[in-house]
């Protein structure tokens, strides 16, 4: 003698697929929302290092010119020009 399926159970099992692609579901979009913030967070810090490496060009480009070596002599070296006479505040 066979057993005969009912109705029921496969009501049960169709919503019981449900429920479980439903929930997977939810648990993808989830981790999709999760890398696409990671993502964007990502793409933020690699665009303020592009800023940061351009600038750090533009200094080193700068670094390698006579305006910086004169700049550096005079500032940090103290340094004058032949044709220049230092004047120096004797009241401090």
């Amino acid at each position: 003698m066979r057993r005969r399926t009912t109705p029921k159970f496969w009501l049960f099992m169709i919503l019981t697929t449900v429920v479980v692609f439903s929930v997977s579901l939810g648990v993808l979009q989830a981790r999709y929302g999760q890398g696409a913030r990671e993502l964007e967070r990502i793409r933020d810090h690699r665009d303020d290092l592009d800023l940061e490496v351009r600038d750090l060009r533009d200094e080193l480009e700068y670094a390698q010119t006579d305006d910086f070596i004169i700049r550096a002599a005079r500032d940090q070296l103290g340094l004058i020009m032949p044709s220049e006479v230092r004047y120096v505040n004797g009241a401090r």
